[in-house]
């Protein structure tokens, strides 16, 4: 394999989200920059013969581990896979209960297969944060393990930030219903007090608002992340403040502070959870925190806070964000992908 330009293989899991900000879109700037890299569709890796490395992500299933130790054996290619959410037991939890995609995958099975197989078929892993790189040090040398934020490209997420902000208080929520459970009324990421506060407030949505919010302002539909980000900002904009709530668990400790970087690219300040090890912890400004604890009248007071910071709140977002340009790290990932 050359070391100096490596043929590589990108796979996305699938054409969705995470494939394409984890996948899809550092290897088209890859492409760019002039390195040989090839976009599969999801789970194809019929050319690997033709490659010197594969980059590929949330690979933990037995099956698929003992068929990707079967292409290494045969093409000589080497692996490197992406994770951004903890999709095996780790400290003895997996998936929220309220998430609904606990139903699809088998995260004790993952983590059976993982110890297994997983540092004899991974050459390096990829994953969003520390936290998630300590999980993932469990069944591959901590030295394999490259921690790659979640970034936003520039070709899709320079927006105007300048123009006025409503006068109403209006809440947006943009997480999928991965985040409660519609089903069996579970609030999920929701705090109580994030559910109390919210009942009486004007919500608006992408997506199906969730049970607890009475009569959204909004519900605007769903969209591929292909034109997400054109409809986030000119969804996102008609409200204030763009909500991100996150439960306190292992799960959500394993996330990325995306939302928190989509908010700051279209001028709109964003309330997240705060927690140890919350996702947000490190980037967020004091006044947009919000404890995971806090009651309704605790979040009227942060939110009152907020508006009177709100200008400051939005530097300082753009601040964070100014380092989180997928763009200015494309010499990272060529390095890790060498």
């Amino acid at each position: 394999m050359s070391t100096l330009n490596p043929k590589i293989l990108a796979v996305p899991q699938g054409q969705d989200a995470c494939g394409i900000y984890r996948i899809v879109n550092p290897a088209q700037l890859m492409q760019l920059a002039d390195m040989p890299v090839t976009v599969m569709p999801s789970h194809d890796f019929g050319p690997a013969g033709l490659y010197d490395v594969a980059y590929t992500q949330r690979m933990a299933t037995e099956k698929s581990l003992i068929a990707m130790k079967g292409i290494k054996d045969r093409t000589g290619i080497k692996l490197i896979v992406d994770f951004d959410d903890l999709v095996w037991d780790y400290q003895g939890y997996g998936l929220p209960e309220y998430n609904i995609a606990k139903t699809r995958i088998d995260t004790k099975g993952n983590r059976e297969a993982l110890l297994k197989y997983g540092n004899d078929v991974f050459d390096k892993v990829t994953c969003t944060n520390e936290y998630l790189k300590k999980a993932i040090s469990e069944f591959v040398d901590p030295k394999k393990i490259y921690v790659l934020p979640n970034r936003l490209p520039v070709k899709e997420w320079l927006f105007d930030t300048a123009t006025s902000i409503p006068a109403d208080d209006i809440f947006f929520f943009a997480g999928s219903i991965t985040h409660y459970d519609p089903v069996n009324k579970k609030p999920g990421d929701f705090s109580n007090g994030w559910v109390n506060y919210l009942k009486n407030k004007k919500v608006a949505v992408m997506g199906k608002a969730p049970y607890f919010v009475n009569n959204p302002v909004a519900e605007y539909p769903y969209c591929h992340l292909n034109s997400y980000a054109h409809n986030f900002y000119n969804y996102a904009r008609r409200s204030k403040f763009i909500i991100a709530p996150l439960a306190d668990n292992i799960f959500n400790k394993c996330k990325s502070p995306l939302k928190l970087l989509e908010c700051a690219a279209v001028g709109r300040v964003c309330l997240c959870s705060d927690f140890e090890d919350s996702p947000y912890r490190e980037l967020a400004h004091e006044y947009q925190k919000v404890p995971v604890d806090a009651t309704a009248q605790t979040i009227e007071y942060i939110v009152e806070r907020a508006k009177k910071h709100y200008g400051e709140i939005l530097q300082h977002q753009y601040d964070v964000l100014k380092d989180y340009w997928l763009d200015n790290h494309i010499e990272e990932y060529k390095q890790i992908l060498k």
